[in-house]
Order: C-alpha cells, then structure tokens, then sequence
C-alpha cells in the first residue's frame, strides 16, 4: 500500500513577528523586517523550515540533533508533538503532498539511517550548503522516486512538487560563498546513496 509523502512548511520569523497575533503575523515586525518580508518573500526569498511526514511519522533535520522522528497528525499539518523539533520562531504555513512512497517502515528507516551515517548528522549542518530543507528534499527524492534512482541511475529526475522557493534563500547566498564539496548537499547522489545505488 503506498503512502503520502507529505512536506510541512513553516515560516522562519523575528521574534517579535513571532510574538504578535496569528491573526495578524506581519503587523508588528520593524522597519527592515517589514522591508525583508514584504520585498524579498515574494520573489521567494523567505525563510523555511520544512520537515517530512511519512507513514505516521515526521522526519526533521536541525543543527544539534540530526534526523529526529516524531509522530505526526494524519495529512500533516501541525501539533505539540511534531512541533518538538521546529524551531522556536516556526510559524506553519502549509503541508504539501509530494507524492506517494511505497516504501515500508523498515525500508523509510533504512533510509534514514543512510542519511544519518552519510551527511545528515548534527555536526554537518551549515545553514546555506545543509539544512532541513536539503534534507526534506533528499529524503522525500529517495521515498518518492527511489525505483528511477536505482534502477535508471537517471541523475537529472526531480521531485516536481517539492517548490523551489523553500530553499531559494539558502542557494542564492551559497551561491556567492565558496562551496565545500564535502559540504554542499546533491539531492539526487545523496538520495541515490540513502538508497545503497552508488552510480
């Protein structure tokens, strides 16, 4: 039976932003802040935290504990236990069906612990070149499109409904950084690679 691999997407705002009614989020943030997200979110430039549900499960990528798992709410969406791991300043936005995985739960943890062992530990995470958005989409690659990965090699698929501008903020600043090859995420050989299908 195949199962929904479903993507949380959560604003990353200031803390005063943070503080102010759900209602009316953006009314209370300063001058610059107002600036950043009126002029720079829209032409998707935003800050994101996503993580990925699967099964029952949410799977999340931070700074000091790698991979965590918590449960999550049937369809996604937003609770006290899967927001364990969300950062203090997440706000959810919205979950997004990316597609269907008919992996099963020893197959997703086998995954999981592919990424843990490969670039996916604490330690290894850089805001601009590893974070929880590389994360989300390598692990929902190897979920959703892990038969075209092993079988083909194919190197140019790509997870159409993952939206580009969650991690757009991240690749236009690494952009104008020097990149660390051991250090910058390839979705597509690290998600070939969580699947054992080094090509």
């Amino acid at each position: 039976m195949a199962d929904n691999v479903i993507l949380n997407i959560y604003d990353l705002v200031s803390d005063q932003q943070n503080q102010s009614s759900t209602d009316e989020p953006r009314q209370q943030l300063s001058g610059f802040s107002r600036m950043f997200v009126g002029l720079l979110e829209p032409l998707g430039l935003g800050m994101y935290h996503t993580s990925v549900d699967v099964a029952g499960f949410r799977y999340q990528f931070g700074s000091t504990l790698g991979i965590a798992r918590t449960s999550s709410p049937i369809g996604g969406g937003d609770s006290a236990e899967s927001r364990r791991y969300v950062p203090g300043n997440g706000q959810y936005r919205e979950s997004i069906i990316l597609g269907q995985t008919f992996c099963n739960q020893k197959e997703v943890n086998s995954i999981i612990q592919h990424l843990r062992e490969s670039n996916f530990g604490g330690d290894n995470y850089h805001l601009a070149h590893r974070n929880c958005n590389h994360f989300s989409e390598t692990f929902a690659t190897a979920l959703i499109l892990g038969n075209e990965l092993v079988e083909g090699g194919d190197t140019n698929v790509r997870l159409e409904k993952f939206p580009k501008w969650v991690n757009r903020l991240a690749k236009t600043t690494s952009s104008g950084m020097s990149r660390d090859s051991e250090m910058a995420c390839d979705v597509i050989a690290e998600a070939q690679m969580a699947l054992e299908c080094d090509k």
